[in-house]
C-alpha cells in the first residue's frame, strides 16, 4: 500500500539531492573539498533546523504549509546565507551566485 512521503522526508530528500548537485558543481569550478564539505554542512545545518521550525509550525496548523519555503526554496536562502556570512573562495561564491541569481529570475 502506498503511503506519502512525510513533510519531513520530502525537505530532506530534497536536501540531500541539492547538496549532492551544488557539491559536484563546485567540485567542477575547483572549488577545494576542504570549502566544499563547510558550505555543505553549514547549509545542511542551517537548513534542517528551519526544516524543524516548518513541521513544527504544521503540526499545529497543515495550512501553514502553504506560507513555508519550498524545498528548493529553502535550500537556495541556505546557500545566499553562507555566501553573505561567511569568506568564500571566489569560485564558490560566483556559482552561488549564480544559484540565487537563477531563482531570483524564476520568481
Amino acid at each position: 500500500m502506498y503511503k506519502p512521503k512525510s513533510t519531513r522526508e520530502i525537505y530532506i530528500e530534497s536536501l540531500s539531492i541539492n547538496s549532492a548537485s551544488i557539491e559536484k558543481q563546485l567540485s567542477d569550478q575547483s572549488v577545494l573539498s576542504e570549502e566544499i564539505r563547510s558550505i555543505l554542512d553549514f547549509v545542511s545545518k542551517r537548513y534542517c533546523e528551519n526544516v524543524e521550525r516548518i513541521i513544527t509550525l504544521c503540526d499545529k496548523d497543515m495550512m501553514a504549509l502553504e506560507y513555508v519555503p519550498s524545498p528548493l526554496k529553502l535550500f537556495v536562502d541556505c546557500l545566499a546565507y553562507v555566501q553573505k556570512s561567511h569568506s568564500l573562495s571566489s569560485q564558490a561564491s560566483r556559482l552561488i551566485q549564480h544559484y540565487t541569481s537563477a531563482w531570483e529570475d524564476w520568481m
